[in-house]
């Protein structure tokens, strides 16, 4: 399948190669799964000692093509231990099948590739992540956070046993990790409410690394190396073994050097996507087409739109992902007779004089957060 800006296509063994037909970078090996055993808790991951990957095989490629969009749904069987061995150190000998169904689709005009993803679990004690390859090395990556894009070393800092925990290359991300070598691209892979993953070196690149399933049967344990004693009460969790039925949402999108930031903006779009609603034929007071909120700069991320508390009008909230200030013109669909800026308890800072055409332009320092309330 592909659209004016990427291709993709399923490999024998269950991957995908997806090539960013703007640079000519292919990716190959995206949304590999894999399947590892997990003798931890709630609180920490714990690799069994003698730790085994589940065998995954591909059973069935479809192809649907219209006018929007093109998809491929694959089908994969990943044959998984049931659990652990008795002896809490390697996985058990017996696998049941782990049902994968990936719908991988492309739409026109969009420069992502988009995945949905249904797991049905029947295996307990294990860790289902899915990894997307990059042709490069990084000595750092890229993770949105909380008002802010974290960058994290890929190596792990320096410890010694007296640490009561030991550090992990997981880490946490809330719309994508992103990981570039400043020269020959990047790749960034979003998702929606997957909060963890890791960027880990391979022979002849990188790979991100997204947890889907953690799968444990006790909110904590004090047998773990990675921790000295238990972290909370030893009490057994089974919901936590994840049984049944799960869905996931994942998107890869390439990007080069230059539109890094424009990659970022497509994650947070991805990551509230289009919703529709039926409504009565009726007059509107809305145009055909059209934002209800158009910003210039992408380096300024729009992260609330709502009614006041107070419910005396709306708000737009955001802020500057760059170490730099940025000049923001920010335009509404919806009329309003004054504007003002607020702080984040929508409390009055300052007024705001629109342009003749209802356009607001904002001056946002580096890594600052603004609050912008209309009337």
């Amino acid at each position: 399948i592909e659209n004016e800006f990427l291709a993709v296509a399923a490999r024998p063994d269950g991957t995908l190669d997806v090539r960013d037909k703007r640079s000519g970078v292919l990716y190959r090996r995206q949304n590999r799964f894999e399947d590892g055993g997990d003798r931890g808790d709630t609180y920490n991951y714990s690799k069994p000692l003698a730790d085994s990957l589940a065998t995954l095989r591909l059973k069935s490629v479809r192809v649907e093509r219209g006018a929007v969009q093109q998809t491929l749904e694959l089908h994969l069987e990943i044959d998984a231990p049931v659990g652990l061995a008795e002896d809490h150190k390697s996985r058990s000998s017996q696998t049941a099948a782990l049902a994968v169904v990936s719908r991988v689709t492309l739409t026109g005009g969009v420069d992502r590739v988009d995945i949905h993803t249904e797991i049905d679990n029947p295996a307990r004690d294990h860790r289902l992540r899915v990894h997307f390859a990059a042709p490069f090395t990084v000595q750092a990556a890229d993770y949105d956070g909380h008002f802010a894009v974290v960058r994290r070393p890929v190596d792990l800092p320096v410890f010694d046993a007296e640490w009561a925990e030991q550090p992990r290359p997981e880490v946490p991300q809330r719309a994508f990790t992103a990981a570039s070598d400043g020269t020959h691209g990047g790749l960034l892979v979003a998702n929606r409410g997957l909060p963890e993953a890791e960027v880990l070196r391979t022979e002849d690149g990188c790979e991100i690394a997204v947890t889907l399933l953690r799968c444990v049967g006790w909110l904590s344990r004090d047998d773990l190396i990675e921790r000295r004693g238990p972290a909370g009460p030893g009490t057994a969790t089974p919901g936590a073994q994840m049984p049944g039925k799960w869905a996931f949402d994942y998107a890869i999108i390439p990007f080069q050097e230059s539109g890094r930031l424009m990659a970022y903006q497509q994650a947070y779009a991805f990551e509230a996507p289009l919703r529709a609603a039926a409504t009565p034929l009726h007059d509107g007071v809305l145009p055909g087409q059209g934002s209800f909120i158009q910003i210039d700069a992408p380096e300024f991320v729009v992260s609330t739109a709502k009614m006041a508390e107070d419910r005396r009008g709306w708000l737009v909230r955001g802020y500057n992902i760059s170490s730099q200030p940025v000049v923001v013109k920010l335009k509404t669909i919806l009329p309003f007779t004054k504007v003002e800026r607020v702080n984040l308890n929508e409390e009055f800072l300052e007024r705001l004089l629109p342009s003749a055409d209802h356009e607001i332009t904002l001056a946002v320092k580096a890594h600052e957060v603004v609050t912008v309330l209309f009337n």
